[in-house]
């Protein structure tokens, strides 16, 4: 049982430090401040180059995770890789240098990404996988709080000592070293010709697609909220940053409750995560008081909590041992792309439309997707007796 216990922590903290990623996102004035000669876009590269690097470095990750390498070593060349690209920073004064050391913490968190459920999916079953799932989404909350709470804290004195806050993630790489490795999954045969290989399932691109369209649509209130409350004399910037901290908590509370959900409503929990997102989008595009916002982001959070890791459970379902690794990177890497171009999808519908100068289109835009998804995916969503084996090759 302590064995089992101490595996579990350890696999949860590699969600933990997943969340990193907006460690720095504090000290962006203070490092605006400190490079006074770089144009703010391109200053904020420190923030978004990393998730854009992900991608990549997810999907190679993926692809050779538990089959040209073995998933410890990968837990473990990322997080080294996380601790001295995070940390180095600290020690430079060239803002092309640290662009560059931004852009291998994006690699090293895009190495990581997929592993944390696939070990889930390999160690535990059942209800048991159930709840590592919910929680690891609670944890990785946690984790984006806690990184960003010490990025803001150690910026207060230096834009630099932002970086050091990375440093706790040494907890991390000591507990990967004594994670089992999972029983390694045989390779697709490449010597015979005529022998049948494993296709990856149309439904893991469908899955890839619903987690881009989930992040796209959900991005403007994670980016725009402070400004849409201040635009609508709603608040404070302090209103807004407690409003993301609702979404947060709203995502803390459906991980907590999603194995005994998932144990009652099954794949139809996912139809109700996308209707959380339905009403938590209607009440920030109706809502003229703080109060929707707080409704808006705590239902958003929730939802998302509820809908991701069904997902990722569902893979198991349906995709061979061998390539499961392959299609948790895939959906992990469309959710991060959602995010990248969710600014740029916005602009283009809102200028077809004639609405360029509406601050709610997208939460109005929002809404009616995520109407409109609930309903296609209740009728549409995979049942088992129609998901192919884990073992059928074709």
């Amino acid at each position: 049982m302590k064995n089992k216990t101490f595996l579990k922590i350890a696999i949860l903290s590699v969600f933990f430090v997943g969340m990193a990623v907006g460690t720095i996102t504090p000290a962006i004035a203070s490092i605006a401040a400190a490079f006074p000669e770089v144009p703010f876009t391109t200053l904020l590269l420190v923030s978004t180059l990393p998730t854009l690097l992900s991608v990549p470095a997810t999907l190679v990750s993926g692809r050779i995770a538990g089959i040209k390498v073995k998933y410890k070593t990968l837990l473990l060349v990322g997080m080294i890789l996380f601790l001295i690209s995070g940390m180095s920073p600290y020690f430079i004064d060239n803002f092309t240098t640290i662009l560059l050391f931004r852009a291998i913490f994006g690699i090293s968190i895009g190495i990581m990404a997929p592993l944390g459920a696939v070990l889930i999916i390999s160690f535990f079953d059942g209800p048991e996988r159930a709840s590592m799932m919910g929680i690891s989404g609670v944890v990785g909350n946690v984790g984006g709080i806690l990184f960003q709470l010490l990025g803001g804290v150690f910026a207060a004195s230096n834009w630099n000592y932002a970086f050091l806050a990375h440093g706790i993630g040494i907890v991390t790489l000591l507990l990967v070293f004594f994670i089992p490795e999972p029983p390694k999954v045989p390779a697709p045969p490449i010597t015979d010709t005529n022998a049948p290989k494993m296709k990856m399932p149309k439904m893991v691109w469908v899955f890839a697609f619903m987690a881009l369209t989930l992040m796209m649509l959900n991005y403007p209130l994670l980016v725009n909220m402070s400004s849409l409350i201040a635009a609508y004399d709603m608040g404070t910037t302090a209103d807004a940053a407690m409003v993301l901290t609702t979404f947060t908590i709203g995502g803390m509370v459906a991980g907590l409750l999603f194995a005994k959900l998932f144990g009652i409503l099954k794949k139809n929990l996912a139809t109700v995560g996308l209707l959380l997102m339905a009403l938590a989008m209607l009440s920030i595009a109706s809502g003229t008081t703080i109060l929707f916002m707080y409704i808006g982001a705590a239902l958003s959070g929730m939802g998302f909590s509820l809908i991701f890791p069904s997902l990722m459970i569902d893979l198991d379902s349906f995709v061979p041992g061998p390539l499961i690794p392959t299609a948790s990177a895939m959906i992990v890497s469309f959710m991060n792309i959602g995010g990248f171009i969710s600014a740029y999808f916005y602009a283009f519908v809102a200028g077809i439309l004639g609405q360029t100068e509406n601050m709610k289109f997208p939460f109005i835009f929002a809404t009616v997707a995520f109407f409109g998804a609930t309903i296609l995916y209740a009728v549409l969503k995979p049942k088992a007796a129609d998901l192919p084996q884990t073992e059928t090759l074709q």
